[in-house]
């Protein structure tokens, strides 16, 4: 017969009264708690909450293990999914019996032969974390994409702080941004700091709850950006700055545009301006010729003419009849250029019969204008044998036609030296053709002009002379469709030497 004592039986009662608290605070725990055969993997006791997160009975979870609960266990460590030997909470996604995926958080505590998780649900928590986390990568890339970020100026520290976005403005670095006052107006391209400066200060004294401003700074690699800086200021009750904030936007490639916008519009304003200046001239320089003709035929028709007034009337009739037919032509290439249909037809022209063939032509010519003290000079290299240059023969006697047409219209004596001279660099030649006159000349800010369609010098700086002003810009068309450059050295009153090459193969012989 066993017989028990007293002490014995009141620590039995003792601890069985311990246990059932135990069991008790166990399965009311808000917490799901599952214990874990450390051998088999397999839970061994799971209280309420656990049955409820997961929706089986506790008899249903007590045959299974946590990897039947998770959704990745195929690619996990046993003991990692519950936790094991680790204190660290970790967060992963599990499924529920009816399916449902749930985002728990796992604390599990590592015991000799068991272990113990705490378990909670953070589905809605972890949605949530997420939303935000992802609200704040979109903000992000929509500061990133529209080139603006967020900004704040305490005056208590003197510092500037701002986004991702604004450091990548103000220093081409996605990194935090802080800086002082003093680095701000420094940052300032120099012709815009004392607009900043004076626009901040006015904002403070009058109180101003917003302003808007728009200025340039120059970044540390010497990009030199146009940024709008919208700002809110915050008061206190006594009129005391408190802070400053607002947001920041490079408008580099905005501004760029509207620009090039205005440019576009004083260009087509311009451009409607010469045209119109071009159709007065024109109409006047083909009435001008033909009113001429119309009268010398009369003059022709008269019982009175002599013979020797009558050569003189043909020889007016077709100088004026070249000088219409010269605009006509001029008008006619002018527009083939501006629609892309002037061909070009390559050959091997020799340089030296090619200048020799022109002087007839042009001495004609000079003779026509009557300048009697102005001499043409061709110039080749007689050195050579032959001199050859891959190019189209017609446009090329165009441009030196138009050239020397030019050249004795505003040189009233001296010289009008043309032809070319020959150069080598890099083991192959290279031909620059050239018009150098001893005329009026042209002032240097006029020398880019020159070059426009309908554009006269004359309007400025010198009497008026014959033409449209198509001349010089069907030569600069045409060396340009022919691979090459034209420009001009000239200064008031030494004469203007107008040079041109091409990019195509030379031959000496």
């Amino acid at each position: 017969m066993i017989t028990l004592s007293s002490g014995s039986l009141f620590k039995r009662i003792l601890a069985r009264a311990a246990f059932n608290r135990y069991r008790q605070v166990f399965d009311m725990a808000g917490y799901a708690i599952m214990l874990i055969d450390n051998d088999t993997n397999r839970y061994i006791k799971v209280n309420r909450a656990a049955a409820e997160l997961f929706g089986y009975t506790g008899e249903e979870l007590e045959k299974m293990t946590p990897l039947d609960l998770f959704t990745d266990n195929e690619t996990v460590d046993p003991l990692s999914v519950s936790g094991a030997k680790t204190e660290e909470s970790i967060i992963r996604p599990a499924r529920r019996k009816d399916g449902k995926i749930i985002t728990i958080k796992v604390q599990t505590s590592y015991q000799e032969q068991f272990h113990v998780s705490l378990i909670s649900d953070v589905t809605e928590e972890y949605r949530i974390r997420r939303a935000l986390e992802l609200n704040e990568e979109r903000l992000r890339e929509a500061q990133r994409i529209g080139r603006f970020g967020w900004w704040e100026y305490r005056p208590e520290t003197n510092r500037y702080i701002g986004s991702e976005e604004i450091s990548r403005i103000f220093n081409d670095d996605p990194s935090n941004l802080s800086f002082s006052y003093q680095d701000n107006i420094s940052y300032t391209h120099p012709e815009d700091r004392s607009y900043l400066i004076s626009a901040i200060e006015d904002a403070i004294e009058k109180k101003k709850e917003s302003y808007s401003l728009t200025y340039r700074i120059i970044t540390p690699k010497g990009t030199v950006k146009a940024i709008t800086v919208n700002s809110n200021v915050k008061f206190d009750e006594n009129g005391r700055l408190l802070y400053r904030y607002g947001t920041c936007q490079d408008i580099t490639e905005t501004q760029k545009i509207v620009d090039d916008l205005i440019a576009a519009r004083r260009q087509a304003e311009e451009s409607d301006r010469l045209k119109t200046t071009f159709l007065a001239n024109f109409s006047h320089e083909i009435r001008t010729p033909l009113n001429a003709m119309l009268g010398f035929l009369n003059i022709l028709t008269s019982m009175d003419t002599t013979e020797q007034e009558k050569e003189e009337m043909v020889r007016l009739i077709e100088v004026n009849s070249q000088r219409l037919l010269r605009l006509i032509n001029d008008m006619i290439d002018m527009s083939r250029i501006e629609s892309n249909s002037m061909e070009i037809k390559y050959i091997n022209v020799e340089m030296n019969g090619f200048v020799n063939s022109m002087v007839s032509s042009f001495n004609h010519e000079l003779e026509a204008s009557g300048k009697k003290n102005l001499r043409l000079i061709p110039v080749i290299d007689k050195s050579k044998t032959a001199v050859y240059q891959y190019i189209d023969e017609l446009r090329l006697s165009q441009i030196f036609s138009n050239l020397v047409s030019n050249a004795i219209k505003f040189t009233d004596q001296g010289e009008i030296r043309y032809g070319y001279r020959i150069s080598r660099t890099e083991n192959r030649y290279a031909i620059t053709y050239f018009v150098t006159d001893t005329g009026v000349g042209i002032r240097p800010e006029r020398l880019d002009d020159i070059f426009l369609p309908f554009v006269q010098y004359w309007n400025e700086d010198v009497p008026k002379v014959q033409g449209a002003g198509l001349g010089l810009p069907i030569c600069k068309r045409l060396t340009e469709l022919m691979k090459g450059r034209i420009w001009v050295e000239s200064l008031p009153g030494k004469g203007s030497s107008f040079l041109f090459s091409f990019n195509t193969p030379v031959m000496i012989e």
